[in-house]
């Protein structure tokens, strides 16, 4: 029984720590998301010190996670991003400079001096040829209820 748990526990702990999405695509407003977390240096000399440190740290962050999101994505073809920018360097390079211009939409500030920042980068200020074959997940379909009965005779 201690194995099945012990067993349980190690399957269960990857899914858990992954259930936190910091990044996903808003599709309606053609933008991707992402949060990056920074904490402070806490042998910084000022808490000002120890903020611009944190700031830098959730910003790279940041980055890194639009980056895996938008390699998550699914184009045309059936492929996702990531498997077509490991086999273009080019288009790698070009993603990566238009994130590094994302937008912070919502600082969080705590008070031991670290940095949450929300930021999003527009889905047409991608490559237009990345941009071009991005496409959303495929809908769930919906439960098919069996039509309803008409009164009419």
């Amino acid at each position: 029984m201690v194995r099945v748990l012990c067993l349980l526990a190690f399957l269960l702990i990857p899914s858990m720590a992954r259930a936190d999405a910091t990044g996903e695509i808003d599709w309606d407003r053609r933008v991707i998301k992402a949060r990056g977390q920074g904490a402070p240096d806490l042998n910084a000399p000022t808490v000002a010190v120890a903020r611009l440190g944190a700031e830098r740290a959730a910003k790279a962050d940041a980055l890194r996670n639009l980056l895996e999101t938008l390699k998550g994505a699914t184009i045309t073809g059936g492929d996702s991003l990531g498997t077509l920018m490991q086999n273009d360097q080019t288009m790698k390079m070009k993603v990566e400079g238009t994130l590094r211009g994302f937008k912070v939409v919502q600082p969080h500030y705590f008070s031991d001096g670290g940095v949450a920042l929300d930021v999003e980068v527009e889905i047409d200020k991608l490559p237009p040829e990345l941009a071009a074959k991005l496409q959303p997940p495929k809908a769930a379909p919906k439960d098919s209820k069996a039509p309803e009965k008409s009164d009419k005779k």
